[in-house]
C-alpha cells in the first residue's frame, strides 16, 4: 500500500464506556492524536472538541460515570443495549459480520473493552459495529458488574468522570483495493485527565493505557518474592491489577528471592525487566514483556528512500554519549565459595587494537557462564541501540505501529534497518499525519 492511497479521507470512531459517541463528538471534533510507544511508556490518546454551546463543560462533565456514558450529547433516536460484557481474548476477539468463522472479519477488540451485546445464540453474541449488526464469539466475553451507580456516589462528579474508559479507531476509507476500510485500532485507554479552555472553547480528553491513579503505578508495597520466574511474577502482578500478562522471551529468570521495597508494582517490574535486558510495555489492559531481538528480526514493512516524496519532514541524529560501548562483560562472585562466573559480548565489528573501546561493567547474579553471555548481549543491545535515530512525518498510515520495522536508503551513514520506537497518529481538519520516531536495528549480537 502505498503513502499516496493513505492521504485519502480518514475520519474517527470514539467509545466512552462502550457507548459508541462518535456521531455526538464527530461534529465538534477538533483533533484526536494516539501516541504508541514500543516500550517503558504508556501509550496515550488525546481528544480535543469544540464546545461553543458549553454542552460539554456545563453538562456533560457534571454527570456520574453512568451518565457520562448515556447522557453524553446525542443524535435524536440514538439509544444503546443495557448489557455490557468485556473482552477477555488476550489477542483480541474477531468482529464477524455473521455467527460463524465462515464470514469475514469486520475488524477486532482488544483485551479489556466494552462493548454491548443484544442477545447470545449458539454460542455467538450479536452487537453493533460501525452501525452494522456483527457477531463475536461468547466465549471470550464476561458480563461486566452493574457498579458503577454506586462507584460514582463515592468517587463525586470529577473523578466519577475520569476514570471512564475510551476507545478510538481511525478509519481510513476505501483503502483496500476492494473499497473497504483500513482501520487503525488505537486500543482500550481510561480518561486520565480533563481540560478546558477559552475563548474559542474547547474541551480537551487526556486518555492513557496507564493512567497514573491506577494501584499498579501508584500503591508503593514491600514484598519479597521468593522462588518466582520474571514470568510468573508479572503473571501475578497482572491478575491482581485487572491486566492479562503476555511474556514474549524465551529469557525468564529466576529468582530465589527479590524484595520489593517501597516501589509500585509497574516500578518494581519495569526494574526487574531493565536489569535482565527485556522489553516492558502496556497496552490494552495488556502487560508485555518482549524480547526486542525477535522484533527487530521481522521483516521491513517499507522502505523510505531519500526524496521519493513518500515523506514530508525527516530529523537525522547521532550521539555516542553513553550509548557507544564496544563490549559489555558480566560477572558475578559466589559469596559461599568464592568463584567468579563471567562472560564478555562484543559489538560486531569490536576492533581489540582499538584504544578508545569502552567497555560496560554489569554485576548480576548468573548461574552459568551462557546465562553471563546471554545477559552481557542484552546489555550491550540497551546502552547501543540509540547511536543512530531518525523522524518521519508521513501521510496517515495505519500499518505504522511502534515495533514494527523499515529501511531507509540513501541518506548517508543512517542507511539501513529501523525499528519504530514511537508513533504519533494525528487526525484534524487538516488531515490525517502519522508521525514515526525510529531507532537503528543492531545487529551481531
Amino acid at each position: 500500500m502505498s503513502n499516496k492511497d493513505m492521504s485519502r479521507r480518514a475520519v474517527a470512531e470514539i467509545f466512552f464506556d462502550g457507548v459508541d459517541i462518535t456521531k455526538s463528538i464527530g461534529k465538534n471534533l477538533i483533533s484526536l492524536s494516539y501516541t504508541d510507544n514500543e516500550e517503558d511508556e504508556a501509550d496515550d490518546l488525546q481528544i480535543k472538541i469544540e464546545d461553543r454551546d458549553g454542552i460539554w463543560l456545563r453538562e456533560w462533565l457534571n454527570a456520574s460515570i453512568q451518565s457520562a456514558a448515556s447522557e453524553a450529547p446525542s443524535e435524536e433516536g440514538e439509544s444503546s443495549a443495557s448489557a455490557q460484557y468485556k473482552v477477555t481474548a488476550k489477542s483480541g476477539l474477531n468482529i464477524r459480520s455473521g455467527p460463524g468463522t465462515s464470514h469475514g472479519i469486520l475488524g477486532a477488540f482488544t483485551f479489556g473493552t466494552v462493548i454491548e451485546v443484544s442477545g447470545t445464540a449458539d454460542g455467538w453474541a450479536s452487537i453493533q459495529y460501525n452501525g452494522k449488526d456483527a457477531y463475536v464469539y461468547e466465549s471470550y466475553l464476561e458480563k461486566t458488574e452493574d457498579d458503577t451507580e454506586s462507584a460514582a456516589e463515592e468517587a463525586g462528579t470529577e473523578s466519577g468522570v475520569k476514570g471512564l474508559s475510551v476507545q478510538a479507531l481511525i478509519v481510513c476509507e476505501n483503502r483496500k483495493s476492494d473499497g473497504n476500510d483500513v482501520v487503525l485500532d488505537c486500543g482500550q485507554f481510561e480518561l486520565d485527565d480533563i481540560s478546558a479552555s477559552g475563548p474559542p472553547s474547547e474541551v480537551t480528553f487526556k486518555c492513557t493505557s496507564l493512567p497514573f491513579s491506577s494501584k499498579i503505578r501508584q500503591t508503593e508495597k514491600n514484598k519479597a518474592w521468593e522462588g518466582y520466574t520474571l514470568s510468573g511474577i508479572a503473571n501475578e502482578m497482572a491478575s491482581e491489577n485487572g491486566f492479562a500478562c503476555l511474556y514474549e522471551s524465551d529469557s525468564d529468570p529466576e529468582y530465589e528471592r527479590v524484595e520489593q521495597i517501597t516501589e509500585s508494582d509497574i516500578s518494581f517490574l519495569s526494574r526487574l525487566c531493565h536489569d535482565a535486558g527485556i522489553s516492558l510495555k502496556v497496552t490494552n489492559h495488556i502487560i508485555v514483556l518482549f524480547d526486542q531481538v525477535a522484533y527487530e528480526a521481522k521483516d521491513e514493512i517499507m522502505t523510505i528512500v531519500y526524496g521519493d516524496g513518500s515523506y514530508g519532514k525527516y530529523k537525522l541524529s547521532s550521539g555516542l554519549a553513553d550509548k557507544e560501548y564496544a563490549s559489555c562483560r558480566v560477572s558475578y562472585t559466589n559469596p559461599d565459595d568464592g568463584s567468579v562466573i563471567s562472560a564478555t559480548a562484543f559489538v560486531e565489528d569490536y576492533d581489540e587494537e582499538d584504544e578508545e573501546n569502552q567497555q560496560l561493567e554489569i554485576t548480576a547474579k548468573v548461574g552459568s557462564t551462557g546465562e553471563a553471555q546471554k545477559l552481557a548481549e542484552k546489555h550491550l543491545r540497551l546502552k547501543n541501540k540509540y547511536e543512530y535515530s531518525a523522524s518521519f512525518t508521513l501521510p496517515g498510515n495505519p500499518s505504522m505501529v511502534a515495533g514494527v520495522t523499515l529501511a531507509i536508503l540513501d541518506f548517508g551513514p543512517w542507511d539501513g534497518k529501523y525499528i519504530i520506537k514511537q508513533v504519533k497518529h494525528s487526525l484534524s481538519g487538516s488531515g490525517y499525519t502519522t508521525q514515526i520516531e525510529l531507532r537503528h536495528v543492531l545487529e551481531g549480537y
